[in-house]
C-alpha cells in the first residue's frame, strides 16, 4: 500500500531543488525574508501568548488559593504555599491583569496573522515559482486573518479546560497542605481532578491536530482555490475522510521530518556559532591590548562599546551564515506539506507543474526553474 505522506518525502526533495536552483541571489533573499517571517512571527506569538496565558492562570490560581485559605490565614498562608511571586500576582488589581492578558492576546494574534500571511505567500511562490513579498502578503492577508482566528479560537478553547485543571489542581494542593476541607472547587475529589486533567489533555490534543491540519493542509488549498477557511476545510475534508489512516501517517512522518529539519538547523547554528565565537574571542583579545587588558573590556566605557559591538556582529554573522540552512529547511518542509496534499487531491495543491514533475519526466517548460 502506498502512503501519500511517504511518497511526498522524495517529491518534496525534487520540488525544493527546482525552486532553489540554479542559485539566484534575489530569489534566495526573498525566500529568506519569507522563512524568517514565518519562523519569527510564530515564535514571538508563542512567547507573547504563553506569557499572557501564564499571567491569567497565575491570577486564577492566586484567586483560588486566597479564597480557599485566605492570604496568610492560619499556620499555612498563601505566601508559604505558592510562593512570593504568586502572592504579588494575587495582590495586583484585577483590571490590570485582564488588560495585560488582553494586550498579550492581541499582540499574539497580530504576530500569528503576519506569520500566516508569510506562509501563504510561500505557497504562492510554490504555485507560480515566482517569489514575491509585499504583493502576496497584502493579497492573502484577509485569508490569514481567517486562519489566525480559527487557530486562535482553537487555542483558547483548548486553554479553558487546561486553566480550569490548573486552578483545581492548585486549589486541591493548597487545601491538602493546609489540612482543611473547604467548599467550592477545593471540594473536588481526586477522581474529578484526574478526569478534568484527561479531558484537558484530550481537548489540547484535538486542538493541536486541528490547528496543524488547518495550517499545513487547508491553508495551501485556500491559496490554490482562493477561498476562505470554511470552504477550504470542506474541500480538503472531502479528500481526507476517505483515508484517515493516511492522515495519521502524515502526522507521524511530518513530525520526523520537522524534527530532522530542526536538528539540521541546530547543528548548523552550533557549528557556525562555534567558529564565530572563536573569531570574536580573538578580536576581543586583540582589542583589549590597547585598552589595558581584558578587564578593561568590562570596566571602561570604550571596552563596553567594543564588547557590545563584537557581540552584535557575532549574532548578525551567525544569523546570516545560517540563513541558507533556514531557507532549505523551510522550503523542504513547506514543499513536503504541499506534496502530501497533492497526493490526497492534486487539484488542491498550489504546486507548479515544473516543481511537481518527477526526475524521470521532463518539466513542462523544458527545464528546472
Amino acid at each position: 500500500m502506498s502512503w501519500h505522506a511517504v511518497d511526498a518525502v522524495d517529491r518534496a526533495v525534487d520540488a525544493t531543488r527546482r525552486l532553489l536552483f540554479p542559485f539566484e541571489a534575489v530569489r534566495w533573499a526573498k525566500l529568506a525574508a519569507l522563512a524568517a517571517g514565518i519562523a519569527g512571527g510564530g515564535a514571538a506569538a508563542s512567547h507573547v501568548g504563553a506569557s499572557s496565558l501564564g499571567a491569567s492562570t497565575a491570577g486564577l490560581v492566586g484567586w483560588a488559593t486566597s479564597t480557599s485559605t485566605g492570604v496568610g490565614a492560619g499556620p499555612v498562608g498563601i505566601g508559604r504555599i505558592v510562593g512570593p511571586a504568586a502572592e504579588r500576582v494575587a495582590g495586583l488589581d484585577d483590571a490590570l491583569l485582564v488588560a495585560a492578558a488582553v494586550g498579550g492576546l492581541v499582540a499574539a494574534f497580530a504576530l500569528v496573522t503576519c506569520s500566516v500571511a508569510f506562509r501563504l505567500a510561500f505557497y504562492d511562490a510554490l504555485a507560480t515559482t515566482e517569489v514575491a513579498l509585499w504583493r502576496p502578503f497584502r493579497t492573502r492577508f484577509r485569508q490569514a486573518l481567517g486562519l489566525s482566528a480559527v487557530v486562535t479560537a482553537g487555542a483558547v478553547v483548548a486553554a479553558i479546560p487546561a486553566a480550569a485543571f490548573a486552578v483545581v489542581a492548585a486549589d486541591s494542593a493548597v487545601s491538602g497542605a493546609a489540612g482543611v476541607e473547604v467548599g467550592g472547587v477545593s471540594g473536588a475529589s481526586e477522581v474529578a481532578v484526574v478526569a478534568l486533567g484527561v479531558t484537558a489533555g484530550g481537548v489540547a490534543l484535538i486542538g493541536t491536530v486541528g490547528s496543524r491540519l488547518t495550517l499545513e493542509l487547508v491553508a495551501p488549498a485556500m491559496v490554490a482555490r482562493d477561498v476562505g477557511v470554511l470552504a477550504g476545510w470542506r474541500t480538503v475534508w472531502a479528500s481526507l475522510r476517505e483515508s484517515l489512516s493516511d492522515v495519521a501517517v502524515y502526522l507521524a512522518v511530518h513530525a520526523v521530518v520537522a524534527a530532522s529539519a530542526g536538528i539540521v538547523r541546530a547543528v548548523a547554528v552550533a557549528s557556525v556559532g562555534g567558529v564565530v565565537a572563536a573569531v570574536g574571542l580573538v578580536v576581543l583579545v586583540l582589542a583589549a591590548v590597547p585598552l589595558g587588558g581584558v578587564a578593561a573590556l568590562v570596566e571602561t566605557t570604550a571596552g563596553a562599546i567594543v564588547l557590545a559591538t563584537v557581540l552584535l556582529c557575532a549574532v548578525a554573522a551567525v544569523a546570516v551564515l545560517t540563513l541558507p540552512v533556514l531557507i532549505l529547511a523551510r522550503t523542504y518542509l513547506t514543499a513536503y506539506e504541499v506534496s502530501t496534499l497533492a497526493g490526497f487531491a492534486p487539484g488542491l495543491a498550489p504546486l507548479a507543474p515544473t516543481l511537481a514533475a518527477s526526475d524521470d519526466s521532463e518539466p513542462a517548460d523544458g527545464g528546472p526553474v
